[in-house]
């Protein structure tokens, strides 16, 4: 049994007995790891608990080859991120991300993952309200991106001809990405002007688009994607925590 000391985010905690805890942490070290915490919840009522979820800092774990839970030494979070409480927008998106990371991160280091992972929940916490969908959704695509599910917007995905400046084209669900004025528009496509493209290039990036258009549509085109491509049909539980943020906002168009 070796001993690793990591940086780590905790993502999501279950009771096991009236003084442990199954805690999910991604972490820069492992990757995605579930470990046994005992004692914590004993010393949580002490004052003395781990961080919550979302908290960011430096696990030690007890490390055995073959084994599902791995044992929890220590967790000293060094970002609390009680911030991400203070609407449901912020705690939705937190929720959102660590969903995808927990379906689909493997137990294997992936330094861009955690980078992404953490800058996102940092920026979630501190913007200002109005910036907060448009973060999410950067947080959300840029997940799906570095997973390597990330949809083809730079060539018509039906030939691969490259989208020109300024064409309208329809975003393909099925073939999982846009296709071009060069070829036929599938039943049930969605129109995806120039502008909506490349909102939604900066959003793979990771970058918060200012002045995001059609937040319903962005919400509503994350959501299928991720249902077909990512989670065979099932939906991320977040997104129902989400639909008043989108219809907070008269939606514009996404032929823009």
């Amino acid at each position: 049994m070796a001993a690793v000391t990591t940086p780590a985010i905790l993502l999501r905690a279950h009771p096991f007995s009236e003084s442990s805890r199954v805690l999910r942490f991604y972490t820069r070290a492992l990757g995605l790891v579930g470990v046994m915490a005992r004692g914590v919840r004993r010393g949580a009522s002490r004052g003395r608990g781990g961080g919550g979820a979302f908290s960011e800092g430096t696990a030690v774990l007890a490390v055995r080859d073959n084994r599902e839970l791995q044992t929890l030494q220590e967790f000293a979070p060094a970002k609390s991120r009680f911030g991400l409480a203070r609407d449901v927008s912020r705690l939705a998106g937190a929720s959102l991300a660590a969903e995808l990371v927990l379906r689909h991160a493997g137990q294997e280091p992936h330094e861009a993952l955690y980078r992404v992972l953490s800058g996102g929940l940092d920026r979630l916490e501190d913007v200002p309200g109005e910036a907060v969908p448009a973060e999410l959704l950067a947080l959300g695509w840029a997940i799906v991106q570095i997973l390597g599910f990330g949809p083809e917007i730079e060539a018509c995905v039906a030939c691969g001809q490259p989208q020109e400046d300024g064409a309208m084209g329809w975003f393909d669900l099925e073939a999982g990405g846009v296709r071009g004025p060069c070829c036929r528009m599938p039943q049930g496509a969605r129109r995806v002007g120039p502008v909506a493209r490349q909102q939604l290039g900066r959003l793979l990036a990771g970058e918060a688009p200012a002045g995001l258009r059609g937040l319903g549509a962005h919400l509503s085109l994350l959501d299928d994607f991720t249902a077909f491509h990512m989670l065979g049909g099932r939906r991320l539980g977040s997104f129902r925590f989400l639909e008043p943020v989108a219809a907070g906002e008269p939606d514009a168009s996404a032929e823009d």
